[in-house]
């Protein structure tokens, strides 16, 4: 080889080699993967906390993702959430393509050929024989249509349409104003305003939009409630109209459409500014790959050897959906002016703040940390910290004041660049002051809880499980008090993070077990006739999502004091072990179940707790739209699912990671710190889920949990796996408040 030849090598070699070496992740998402089965995740294009999330919404639009698995398509629009229950939320500026007469009322299609990946979604119209594709980026999506030969193809910009359900819950969407202008052959643009939806609450959001076609229209109009006005370019903002245009366009067989839009929650001038800057040409191609950059980048922080392909596909589409909320709006705030970051969609925090927030904090450091100031920032200007959020608006809590969680989880992780003082200001009127609408933010039966150490029947919805996460909520403030060296605030909060004891019943009993969680009234009796198993629902007198064994097992502040209520360590593992075995108790589907596996550690079986994540794993995971065991509820569940995979779960707004049973080869965690966080095992089979000895970097390890300090500094643990159950980390329990 001539010289020339082995520096053109040389150079070739460093010049690619970040290239071969890059992570490329994105390619193992299934956006489908979760949407059927009440999963109800997003499947149409966006990027990582993307403020654009354009994809389908189908016939009866029962999920809030727009997407059921049977039904016509209606069309495109531009705005959804992922993985949630409840009324409907977004679904705004709908786009149609379509062949034939112009019928806006009569315009949804049969599907085929439905196909998605990250940043990206494409199917077949059969009705009319076009194909829809989506890219997408921050605020705004290209679309490429591919028409049939006709004379007339058309293009639908519908104002008029929301996603909609039941008007039975109280949580309708109502499209209140609309307005349409075509500006030109090429040019359109338009808003929705729409009031209602799954806040509950009386809000109302506008969405601005403004697309370009690559095409010029041969004839275009407006409709306004249904009546077509061919010719005409303006539908002026009408209070309760339902305006939209069109456009259309004689066509030849397999010609290309091309038609990008941006929106905006502000103005019509920063929706056309972000098109523009975003998406500069009708490249299709290059948006769609600057979208699968953009993916492989957020979730290259983790990299895996040693596993399936299966398992990579449901790895990374977890990871996938722990960051497609909430929505990263900032620059996009109509309702108060600031230099902070903005998050909308928060969806809710009772539900993410277990594990989709340490997930972010441990993955993408500079993204949770933006998200908590971003929370703060909200309590700066409107007053309260909110636990649900969407359109702009707080509500609904699910019960507890469950930013503080996220927010001391942030501090004791040590987030940096965020206003502590204003935080805790924040967490200590959420504990301190009584909401005037607790449905909304904030926490409600304040006095009982001071007077009585306990919420009463009397005095509140819920009071079973909200004093429940009062008392968690509490002993999170306490540690963030102790952080900032406010001693007697310390003090204070610690003791009512023992309230819980006060609804512990020594005498209730259910299947050979005594001691349960069961609500009270004012004057300290008990609600009548016990029943362990009661459904939970929005203004039930007991509990939320959950019944009193699910809740009976939810002390995160101090498992050790839980286990001894309930008659010691080897009465609390046939307790767990009853939980688990019997049919109908344990629901991994609905959070306050997530840390349930993990007590065991606390009773020197850490054994049971490997067994029974592993076992949860395969029996509620898997492939396909219906791979996940309930609402993904914006990628909690996902989120539960990464951590149970990678072998530790952390205890949320403490600083401890509990240890499961890791099920891969290697996990490489690439820290925000430069460091790395290595899991390795040796024998990790599905009949080998137990642990038999550990070491970190080199050292024999024996305790079955570690620190956030520990994990930050790097190194690697090393498992060797077990197919029987081992004494391995029985000794030296987590941290618990009755200890200290």
């Amino acid at each position: 080889m001539s010289k020339i030849s082995e520096w053109f090598l040389i150079f070739t070699v460093v010049l690619f080699l970040p290239l071969f070496c890059s992570a490329q992740h994105a390619k193992y998402v299934d956006p489908f993967l979760g949407t059927d089965g009440g999963g109800n995740t997003f499947p149409g294009a966006t990027l990582p906390f993307g403020m654009i999330k354009a994809g389908p919404d189908t016939d009866g639009n029962h999920a809030n993702s727009g997407w059921t698995a049977n039904g016509l398509i209606n069309g495109f629009s531009q705005t959804h959430v992922s993985g949630t229950g409840g009324g409907p939320k977004y679904g705004n500026v709908l786009i149609q393509a379509t062949t034939g007469e112009v019928l806006p009322s009569d315009s949804s299609s049969a599907r085929a050929n439905e196909r998605a990946t990250a940043g990206y979604y494409g199917v077949a119209l059969t009705r009319y024989g076009i194909d829809a594709e989506i890219a997408a980026s921050r605020r705004s999506a290209i679309y490429r249509f591919t028409y049939p030969a006709a004379d007339k193809a058309n293009l639908f910009f519908d104002m008029g349409h929301c996603l909609t359900t039941s008007p039975t819950n109280g949580e309708q969407q109502t499209v209140t104003t609309s307005a349409i202008k075509i500006i030109s052959a090429t040019e359109i643009e338009g808003s929705t305003t729409v009031t209602g939806g799954w806040n509950k609450q009386p809000n109302t959001y506008t969405v601005f939009f403004y697309a370009i076609t690559d095409t010029p229209a041969e004839s275009m109009g407006t409709w306004l409630n249904g009546a077509m006005k061919p010719g005409s370019l303006v539908q002026d903002e009408v209070s309760g109209g339902k305006s939209g245009a069109w456009f259309s366009f004689h066509t030849h067989a397999g010609q290309v459409v091309h038609m990008k839009l941006g929106i905006s929650f502000i103005s019509v001038e920063l929706a056309k500014a972000s098109v523009t800057s975003e998406i500069p040409a009708f490249d299709f191609s290059s948006t769609r790959t600057e979208a699968e950059k953009v993916w492989d980048k957020a979730l290259a922080s983790i990299s895996i050897d040693g596993a399936s392909a299966d398992d990579l596909h449901e790895f990374y589409s977890a990871i996938y959906h722990t960051m497609l909320m909430p929505t990263d709006r900032t620059g996009e705030n109509p309702v108060y002016q600031s230099t902070e970051p903005y998050y909308d969609d928060f969806y809710t925090i009772w539900d993410t703040f277990r594990s989709s927030s340490p997930l972010l904090t441990i993955i993408a450091q500079d993204r949770q940390t933006d998200i908590v100031r971003a929370l703060v920032d909200m309590y700066r200007h409107e007053g309260w910290l909110p636990d649900g959020r969407s359109g702009n608006y707080n509500g609904r809590t699910q019960g507890g004041s469950d930013a503080d969680m996220e927010i001391v989880d942030a501090y004791l992780k040590h987030l940096p660049n965020i206003d502590w003082q204003t935080a805790y200001a924040a967490v200590i009127k959420d504990a301190e002051v009584t909401s005037p609408n607790q449905l909304k933010e904030g926490r409600d039966d304040l006095d009982d809880w001071r007077r009585l150490g306990y919420l009463t029947i009397e005095g509140t919805d819920r009071p079973g499980s909200k004093t429940m996460e009062y008392a968690a909520n509490d002993y999170a403030i306490a540690l963030f008090a102790k952080g900032l060296g406010k001693e007697d605030d310390y003090k204070k909060y610690l003791q009512r993070a023992s309230n819980w004891k006060n609804i512990w019943d020594a005498d209730a009993t259910d299947k050979g077990f005594t001691g349960f969680i069961w609500p009270r009234h004012r004057d300290g009796t008990w609600k009548a006739n016990f029943n362990p198993l009661l459904s939970a629902s929005w203004r039930s007198d007991s509990f939320y999502e959950g019944n009193s064994w699910t809740y009976s097992t939810y002390v995160p502040q101090d498992v050790a004091g839980l286990i001894r209520a309930s008659g010691g360590d080897a009465r609390f593992v046939q307790r767990m072990d009853a939980f688990f075995d019997v049919p109908g108790l344990y629901d991994v589907g609905n959070e306050p179940g997530f840390l349930a596996p993990y007590l065991y550690i606390w009773a020197g079986r850490p054994d049971a707790t490997q067994s029974h994540v592993r076992t949860i794993l395969a029996r509620s995971y898997h492939l396909g739209p219906k791979g996940l065991p309930g609402n993904d509820d914006s990628g909690a569940m996902s989120s539960w699912y990464a951590f149970g995979k990678m072998g530790f779960y952390p205890n949320a707004a403490q600083d401890v990671y509990l240890i499961g049973s890791p099920a891969f080869k290697r996990v490489t965690i690439h820290l925000a710190n430069g460091q790395k966080f290595v899991i390795e095992t040796i024998g990790n089979a599905a009949t080998q889920p137990y642990i038999a000895t550990a070491t970190w970097n080199g050292h024999p390890y024996n305790r079955a949990w570690f620190t956030h300090e520990e994990l930050m500094n790097g190194g690697t643990l090393r498992f060797i796996m077990s197919t029987t159950p081992t004494q391995w980390g029985s000794t030296g329990p987590p941290p618990s408040l009755s200890q200290q």
